[in-house]
């Protein structure tokens, strides 16, 4: 968050942004189910509703993945690189904000740590915040958001002074961007350096 009007804040999200969850959420629903669900197949961010199970049910999968958060894959080897070079940038301060629960966050900090991102070199802080509503990351204080959250784009909108780097994932792909002045669309680790390298 903003300390002085020098700096920009910046929210990086876990799930989706940095780890990819949801092959590994996929991996363990079609064990269980015996289905054979992809990650394109997560067509929508309350996907479960379309696959025949319950809430409660889905977020259990949701709760043993994050027990053992080593496990899920990287979404970008570089990120580390990106990360570490944004950071070192005394302009950005990048925290990163998470929708889990406070007893995940050790196994959260050990798989960044596991994907070299480590705090005090890629990050400021680690926030975690609650799942619902959807869009509750809009009412902290960050000028920009690397997330893949659908319902945050639809919030950010009514927010111009802020921006959403919204990167690219099957459960968004229904959000019409570029009707959104204030909502990009990214597609790599690449493309998020790229724009925050020239934001200023």
């Amino acid at each position: 968050m903003k300390t002085n009007s020098h700096e920009v804040a910046l929210a990086v999200d876990v799930d989706g942004v940095l780890l990819d969850l949801m092959i590994s959420y996929c991996e363990l629903f079609n064990e269980r189910y015996d289905t054979n669900y992809t990650k394109n197949d997560v067509i929508s961010w309350e996907f479960f509703l379309d696959w025949n199970i319950s809430e409660e049910k889905a977020f259990q999968i949701f709760y043993e993945l994050y027990e053992n958060s080593k496990d899920i894959p990287v979404i970008d080897k570089a990120v580390k690189v990106y990360l570490e070079d944004i950071y070192k940038n005394k302009i950005f301060k990048p925290d990163i904000v998470s929708a889990r629960k406070n007893e995940y966050k050790k196994p959260l900090v050990d798989a960044l740590k596991l994907n070299g991102i480590i705090q005090g070199i890629h990050y400021e802080k680690l926030i975690l915040v609650d799942n619902k509503p959807y869009n509750k990351k809009i009412n902290f204080s960050y000028d920009i958001y690397i997330d893949d959250n659908p319902y945050l784009a639809l919030s950010i909108k009514d927010y111009p002074e802020k921006v959403l780097l919204l990167y690219n994932q099957p459960w968004n792909r229904s959000i019409e961007d570029s009707a959104i002045k204030n909502v990009i669309r990214v597609y790599s680790w690449k493309d998020v350096y790229h724009y925050i390298l020239n934001f200023i």
